[in-house]
């Protein structure tokens, strides 16, 4: 009896140390996917339009590139099954509400769209960046003015916080 509880004890440590290597391991994946991202060719270009436009709209720089690693993982080109499309993901009703441009795919475009679009979010929701990264993902009008995230937008908002703790101590 107690061999066998000594066997399981001693493989629970095991898992639990695997699980800590794994979760590193991800942690330098995701670091090592934003360096790529940033130093690749539309590197300085996301970065460029991300410092102007979280100055434009009073964004913290990280939560955009957060969003933007969260929404198409620094992939300009992504399109969703539901035709969200570029570094942002916007549907092309939001992209053209925004009046920012016309060519969805451009990058300077796509950021400046997004980021007025969350921005709008934010204020709408009266300052909650939480409520306003929830109707980012939802939808405007799936989520309340004030209260709580709804559970459906939680692993989302959890999802770009994350990202963005990596991508602070990426840069």
């Amino acid at each position: 009896m107690k061999k066998t509880i000594l066997v399981m004890v001693t493989a629970l440590l095991l898992l639990l140390s695997n699980n800590t290597a794994l979760s590193q391991t991800l942690e330098q994946a995701k670091a090592q996917q934003v360096k790529q991202a940033l130093n690749g060719p539309h590197g300085q270009q996301i970065k460029n339009s991300v410092k102007k436009y979280s100055v434009q709209y009073n964004l913290e720089e990280t939560l955009i590139l957060a969003v933007i690693m969260t929404e198409s993982g620094f992939n300009p080109r992504a399109v969703s099954p539901c035709k969200a499309t570029g570094l942002m993901q916007l549907v092309p009703s939001t992209f053209r509400a925004r009046n920012v441009g016309s060519n969805i795919y451009d990058i300077d475009t796509n950021i400046h769209a997004g980021t007025k679009h969350l921005a709008g979010l934010r204020d709408r929701h009266k300052g909650n960046i939480y409520l306003a990264l929830s109707s980012y993902n939802m939808g405007g009008a799936k989520v309340p003015i004030q209260g709580q995230v709804p559970r459906a937008a939680k692993p989302y908002v959890n999802k770009v916080f994350y990202h963005k703790a990596i991508i602070e101590g990426t840069l």
